[in-house]
């Protein structure tokens, strides 16, 4: 409703008053009048908002000073103590007024935060449920076509190589799909990690080999201290993160560019970095870069823009951050790990 019509309510609902109270106003104490008014404030302050019930709460003093009060038809008053009366009207219509506003105002912030809490439940059970029953059929195409390309690569090399194709295809919507799958887990709370003590360069040298299609062809750097300590991690969900980020490294960069692959201790973190040799981050705000289905202005390599939020959600999860950042040759994002107090191997000092 526009403001000049909820005033003009607001302003006929106290003349409304008036007018029945007219009649009466030599039966009815000023009290109850006064009563009256108020509860026509009170119903301004709870349909028409905050600005309205005020006009409401000013007009219902003045229309009782002018109708009710002798003289009357004109403002003077002929008793002073009137005017304590005025005065607390118009607190009370005042007070009444915040309070009331007050409530609806947190009444419809509390339902529209109820309807988004289940829009976001109904979008993730649907993107979950479309995930799941894409994901058994992609599984099937996926084991398929590398057997197919395997068939078909000794005995025809062109058959072979499209074999191959559809096999590369079938591999990245699987992950597309999977990427999808976590996110909608991770989002609607159901999943549990299973943290474990792990070396982190296992679940490197993990990701790495699930990877080594996507990565042929690449010199990949890989700069990780003997001496990294164990981390406490669902070494399967950061498994996910590294694989999606040595993906975008190399959606993001040239055939042939360098990818590098770090992790250090900084102070109470293990920090991993997974950086490209290319022309880095186009957005300027990167932190809209791990926002779901967010892709940088003028990339052209396919994505849906799922996979960053994925891994911000699974490091946040582990207590971690994450951020992205271009260096002077390429692009890197960052993600840090809390450590913790590990537990003693069997056989070292204590």
């Amino acid at each position: 409703m526009p403001i000049f019509l909820r005033y003009l309510f607001a302003l006929t609902l106290c003349a409304a008053v008036a007018a029945l109270l007219w009649p009466w106003r030599d039966w009815l104490d000023p009290a109850n009048t006064v009563m009256l008014f108020l509860l026509a404030v009170f119903i301004a302050a709870l349909k028409l908002g905050r600005g309205p019930a005020v006009a409401a709460a000013f007009a219902s003093v003045i229309l009782f000073d002018v109708l009710f009060v002798p003289p009357h038809f004109s403002l003077s008053v002929a008793d002073a103590q009137y005017f304590v009366t005025f005065a607390v009207m118009l607190a009370v219509g005042l007070i009444t007024t915040h309070l009331t506003t007050q409530l609806a105002e947190r009444q419809a912030a509390v339902q529209a935060h109820a309807l988004e809490v289940e829009a976001e439940k109904l979008r993730a059970a649907i993107l979950a449920s479309l995930s799941h029953d894409l994901r058994t059929p992609l599984t099937s195409l996926v084991g398929l076509a590398d057997t197919l390309h395997a068939d078909l690569a000794v005995q025809n090399v062109g058959a072979g190589e499209t074999a191959g194709i559809i096999r590369d295809q079938a591999q990245a919507m699987h992950r597309m799909v999977t990427n999808l799958l976590d996110m909608a887990r991770l989002q609607s709370g159901r999943v549990q990690l299973d943290r474990q003590w792990q070396p982190i360069d296992e679940v490197v040298g993990s990701s790495l080999r699930l990877l080594a299609d996507v990565l042929a062809g690449r010199p990949v750097t890989v700069d990780l201290p003997a001496d990294l300590p164990l981390v406490l991690i669902d070494a399967v969900l950061i498994e996910r993160v590294l694989c999606n980020l040595l993906e975008n490294a190399v959606k993001h960069s040239a055939p042939g560019a360098g990818i590098r692959l770090s992790a250090c201790v900084a102070g109470e973190s293990l920090q991993v970095a997974v950086c490209n040799e290319g022309g880095g981050f186009p957005l300027q705000d990167t932190a809209a870069l791990f926002d779901p289905f967010v892709r940088g202005e003028g990339t052209l390599a396919p994505g849906t823009g799922i996979g960053l939020a994925v891994c911000r959600t699974i490091v946040l999860a582990h207590g971690g951050d994450i951020a992205a950042e271009n260096h002077p040759v390429g692009a890197c994002v960052r993600f840090s790990l809390p450590l913790g107090s590990p537990p003693e191997m069997e056989g070292e000092p204590a």
